[in-house]
């Protein structure tokens, strides 16, 4: 599904952020993408969304070539793409069922169609009783599950995570990366950034090491998923 072929940025102060990068991920893995900072996690996911463009090599998204996709047409890759920030993108003057209306709307619903898929994403993070309260009334665990459902608004093939869990304790974060991996479990490809290599162990997926740009392991899913399959939403 994804392929990073000797992917190179450069910026213009001389600074190679990517370096000769190349690997695949396939339809329906779960990845881990682990570095400390500066390693070029930030840069590879700008790239993958279009934030900014590669100085050689290329990314293929199902075989097409992103740095082929004209301005106009951005917004289509991105609406394939399913982005969980590190920090709440929730509006904080909306109730939680405010914010998933807004961000429905923003992606076409209308009518029934967009109350229907808010209460369902709403269900699926298990904040359909809390769709009344404000972001700040939620706990960050909670803040997070919805960050995941709303990333879930375009219905998209792949979910990209960036430090999901960064904010959160290690039961915090494990809950929510188990989330993410019954997404994974449903279909979806899962490229989950983070700096946490310990906590990512637990779930035995892959986990490729960036340092300086450059892949300096890549480790093989350890185990058969143990995770049950939800019905993707």
């Amino acid at each position: 599904m994804i392929e990073f072929i000797n992917v190179v940025k450069k910026y213009p102060n001389g600074t190679v952020a990517i370096n000769e990068l190349s690997f695949n991920v396939s339809d329906g893995e779960a990845l881990f993408i682990h570095g400390k900072t500066d390693s070029g996690k930030t840069t590879l996911r700008k790239l993958m969304l279009l934030e900014e463009k590669v100085t050689s090599g290329d990314i293929y998204f199902d075989e097409v070539p992103i740095s082929k996709i004209r301005t106009g047409n951005i917004y289509r890759h991105r609406r394939k793409i399913g982005v969980v920030f590190r920090e709440s993108r929730l509006f904080v003057h909306k109730t939680l069922y405010e914010n998933f209306l807004f961000v429905l709307r923003a992606v076409d619903y209308r009518g029934r169609a967009l109350k229907e898929k808010a209460r369902k994403l709403l269900e699926f993070a298990g904040l359909w009783e809390l769709r009344k309260s404000y972001p700040e009334m939620l706990t960050p665990v909670q803040r997070q599950r919805a960050e995941i459902a709303r990333a879930l608004a375009t219905d998209p093939k792949i979910i990209i995570a960036d430090e999901p869990t960064a904010s959160l304790d290690v039961q915090g974060g494990l809950e929510i990366l188990g989330m993410l991996m019954k997404l994974n479990a449903a279909g979806k490809t899962v490229i989950i950034f983070t700096k946490d290599e310990e906590l990512s162990e637990q779930f035995g997926k892959r986990m490729i090491t960036l340092d300086f740009g450059e892949v300096v392991s890549d480790r093989p899913e350890l185990r058969e998923s143990t995770e049950v399959k939800n019905e993707a939403v």
